[in-house]
């Protein structure tokens, strides 16, 4: 019950005697005072009133009010839920299309005063040289059948009993039957003129057997910088086929496969290698690329794995190596061509094991865990040949030689391989649809449907909470 006070009222009138009146006088209360002490008369329908009629929320006021007629609050009721449920399915499209994690790419071109030069890796077509086999039949029929991948002509009692008590390295065989830089390497020029020899290249054992390694960088040195693009530049080699040694191999053909990949890559040149052929001067022009990829959540959830046998990470690198463990837990050992540190291969265990299982490998596509990688640099070449060398020069050649011009178009070639421009080309993904792309979403919906914004959310949770605790008090 309120405190009631007594106030004095005197009124003036022609009487002569004052009259005076007694009025009640409440004492000061809060706002919630008020609202609590009220709290009888008002009840939850009076609250959605008073709510609705003091909203931002549009329309809800022509619902709530008891001031309208019933056929009219029941139309914009009909019309709110509508809009309401456009609403929600607005928000729920926008905010499946944010956990999708899309992407967009971008190319990015930046100029570049120098570049740095890749490690460029020569491989000849014929694995072994055939003046440098044993000219045992067994030997060389095993070296033939390891060329080939062909078990059926080798006699393999016959090996059994001539090497019974022999232990077979064939890598030390690849490497003193195989091709020499030094008798390849006909000219070896560097950007204007400087002059490289065979100690600039490093002999390597690859996916395609015995090849050799320009800058490579193994022994610490710096690597190579092009400072001007253009054929002018970059590498120039005159190479020597040496046909007349060809021996049995898996491929047919004579000439070089080649890769320029970066520094502390695996060269993996059977897979990724282009080949050029005697006859021809090849030229190669590079375009330096750099790929970069989104992490998890995105849909590319790439990678920076680390590899066992590379310092950079790619797919195919890591399918490789998925493909050596594979080997290596069937066979028990390694190819040569294979890198690690498992114990290699016999000749008779690569023909009869390392090479089912390589197959199994490729035809039943082994699961492997090989992610996007996050980062990836590629020199991606464009070649393009000429008839070489001319008329007029192949006959001085042939003099100087002492040869014919046969023998020089059959074992002769060129290369030059340079960059075509200074420039890195960078392609990147980004998100197309990310947090601030959901939330402007968000306010287009409840702005154009229902003229709703936070400030709308925040009187809603206002109202509950009043309402509740004028309950609860």
């Amino acid at each position: 019950m309120a405190t009631v006070s007594k106030k004095a009222v005197r009124t003036q009138s022609n009487t002569p005697k004052e009259t005076v009146y007694w009025l009640p006088e409440e004492t000061e209360k809060t706002s919630f005072e008020i609202e609590r002490n009220t709290e009888a008369y008002y009840s939850c329908g009076s609250e959605i009133e008073k709510f609705g009629s003091t909203t931002t929320l549009h329309g809800v006021r022509y619902v709530t009010s008891r001031n309208f007629f019933i056929t009219r609050r029941i139309l914009w009721f009909l019309l709110l839920i509508c809009l309401s449920v456009w609403l929600a399915h607005g928000l729920v499209a926008g905010l499946n299309k944010f956990l999708n994690y899309p992407v967009s790419t971008t190319v990015t071109v930046s100029y570049v005063e120098s570049l740095a030069f890749p490690a460029v890796t020569f491989c000849n077509y014929n694995q072994f040289k055939n003046s440098e086999i044993h000219p045992n039949p067994n030997i060389r029929s095993v070296l033939a059948a390891l060329a080939l991948n062909d078990n059926s002509i080798v006699d393999w009692n016959m090996y059994d009993k001539y090497y019974e008590n022999y232990s077979w390295n064939v890598t030390e065989r690849a490497i003193l039957t195989g091709h020499k830089i030094d008798e390849m390497l006909l000219e070896c020029k560097w950007n204007t003129g400087q002059t490289c020899t065979a100690k600039n290249f490093s002999t390597v054992l690859t996916d395609f057997g015995l090849c050799h390694t320009f800058n490579s960088r193994t022994n610490g040195e710096e690597g190579l910088n092009v400072n001007q693009a253009g054929a002018s530049q970059g590498l120039r080699v005159r190479l020597f086929l040496q046909q007349d040694e060809y021996f049995w191999g898996q491929y047919t053909g004579a000439g070089f496969k080649i890769l320029a990949h970066p520094h502390g890559e695996l060269p993996l040149v059977k897979q990724l290698g282009f080949s050029v052929a005697p006859g021809f001067e090849t030229s190669v022009s590079l375009r330096h690329i750099i790929s970069k990829s989104l992490p998890s959540p995105y849909r590319s959830n790439c990678s920076n794995k680390e590899l066992k046998y590379s310092d950079n990470y790619t797919i195919a690198l890591c399918r490789f190596e998925c493909q050596v463990d594979f080997v290596v837990s069937v066979c028990g050992c390694r190819d040569y061509r294979f890198p690690g540190t498992a114990q290699l291969c016999t000749p008779k265990e690569i023909i009869q094991c390392v090479v089912p299982a390589t197959e199994s490998f490729n035809t039943n596509f082994t699961k492997c865990l090989c992610p996007v990688p996050c980062r990836q640099e590629v020199y991606d070449p464009k070649t393009s040949i000429a008839s070489w060398p001319s008329e007029f020069v192949i006959k001085q050649f042939a003099k100087n030689r002492n040869t014919t011009a046969e023998f020089i178009r059959n074992n002769y070639l060129e290369v030059r391989i340079y960059f075509d421009e200074l420039s890195s080309e960078e392609i990147a993904q980004v998100p197309s649809y990310d947090g601030l792309d959901l939330q402007s979403d968000i306010g287009a919906y409840m702005g154009l449907i229902c003229g709703a914004s936070v400030v709308t959310i925040v009187e809603l949770i206002d109202c509950i909470i009043v309402y509740t605790c004028k309950r609860v008090t």
